[in-house]
């Protein structure tokens, strides 16, 4: 039974209702890079024959590679004749008679008739693919372009064959339905590779395609504590948690520096990690951050294998990072801890003690500016940050160098 416009325009308003609740119903997520999709393919003219097929799509980014090819298949038996005039005559001695010979099948001998088929490789972009803010305002739907290159013929089996080369370009919408699941549907005009010209045409020149798409390879953007398509909406006990484990870094961080400050004035000891005969650099910080549970290696260099690295710029540091200095700006062999405002403190070979240190003022504090290398956060939220060991052609065990900088003059001197 041939079915209405009317009643094929009922059946696209109930789709486009219950695609528009969907999103209301179920959070979205987001499409994996690779996305696998049945289809069903026609032009807009009951004469033209329904296609089948499938399709593989990759996507890096908002870019996405696609390959699809489609067939038209009937039941062998079900001819498509047609009647033309007379080609010639045959006579005998009672009368004429007229053969025509336009009548073809596409009768293939076993039951089954291939009527057409396409392929195509198409190169799509989907502008909003990685943003699901914006398919939210969308509700849900993704939309993208696309050209490509392929072919397209029918193939009866008693008539010339129609295969030609083809190029072509369309739109299309991607909405995803639960989880994995999602349908599309598209738009796509075929010109012949010998053609240039792009031409809208009237509706009859443009192929239309609906089908399911299954998205793999990716993981769920919609987590506990979000919201409607991978939008974070962080609940009241979330923001709780943070600011408590906030907090927590800061009492971390206040104890460390509080416990730094009370061995000021203790000697500078190369090789030693006890208060009580003195520290070098690296000791000096092991020691203090082992009171909070807080174990780090015996040497600056492995120190700075630890934590978070940051940016070196004043306004980027918070008390209690860690700076690492470098005398020949190779290898790190001197290490502090930042105490705000500035200033370090640290166990300084070149200060003979533990002592404070301003970065950029006078001649100690330049040479201090000139030979910062890099900055570490060791505690953020409450927690030691884990760290990425890095090979700077070291051993483990071979202990830091005093640092170069200009000497601490005495009273005596």
């Amino acid at each position: 039974m041939k079915r209405s416009p009317t009643h094929t325009r009922r059946l696209l308003l109930v789709a486009g209702a219950v695609l528009t609740i969907t999103p209301s119903l179920t959070p979205l997520r987001a499409q994996g890079p690779g996305i696998f999709d049945a289809f069903a393919a026609r032009k807009d003219s009951p004469s033209d024959p329904v296609f089948g097929g499938l399709g593989l799509t990759g996507y890096s980014g908002i870019f996405g590679l696609r390959v699809s090819g489609a067939l038209n298949f009937n039941g062998g038996s079900d001819n498509t004749s047609q009647s033309g005039s007379p080609q010639y005559y045959r006579c005998d001695r009672y009368q004429c008679r007229g053969y025509r010979t336009s009548n073809y099948s596409y009768d293939d001998g076993w039951g089954l008739g291939i009527g057409g088929w396409s392929v195509d490789a198409d190169l799509l972009i989907a502008p909003f693919r990685t943003l699901p803010y914006m398919k939210a305002l969308l509700l849900g739907f993704s939309p993208y372009g696309f050209v490509g290159i392929g072919g397209a013929g029918s193939n009866p089996t008693n008539a010339a064959d129609t295969s030609r080369g083809t190029w072509s370009y369309g739109v299309g919408v991607h909405h995803d339905l639960i989880g994995w699941l999602g349908i599309t549907g598209e738009a796509r005009t075929r010109r012949s590779l010998h053609t240039s010209a792009i031409n809208i045409g009237s509706s009859r020149n443009w192929e239309y395609r609906a089908g399911l798409s299954i998205s793999f390879g990716g993981s769920p953007a919609s987590m506990p504590g979000q919201g409607l398509a991978g939008i974070n909406v962080p609940s009241e006990q979330t923001l709780v948690n943070r600011f408590e484990t906030a907090e927590s870094a800061s009492r971390i961080t206040a104890r460390v520096l509080d416990r730094a400050e009370e061995f000021v004035d203790t000697p500078y000891r190369s090789g030693s990690t006890n208060p009580s005969i003195g520290f070098d650099a690296a000791g000096f910080v092991q020691y203090v951050f082992a009171k909070e549970g807080i174990a780090l290696p015996r040497t600056s260099h492995a120190i700075a294998e630890l934590g978070e690295e940051i940016s070196t710029r004043i306004g980027s540091l918070r008390p209690g990072d860690l700076l690492f200095f470098s005398n020949d700006g190779l290898h790190i062999d001197h290490v502090a801890i930042y105490a705000g405002h500035e200033r370090i403190i640290h166990a300084t070979a070149s200060g003979g003690a533990v002592r404070y240190d301003v970065l950029g003022e006078g001649p100690r504090g330049e040479w201090f500016a000139d030979h910062l290398v890099t900055a570490r956060r060791l505690v953020a939220e409450g927690r030691a940050l884990p760290g990425v060991r890095r090979d700077d052609g070291r051993d483990e065990g071979e202990l830091d160098s005093p640092d170069h900088a200009p000497r601490v003059r005495t009273r005596e001197e």
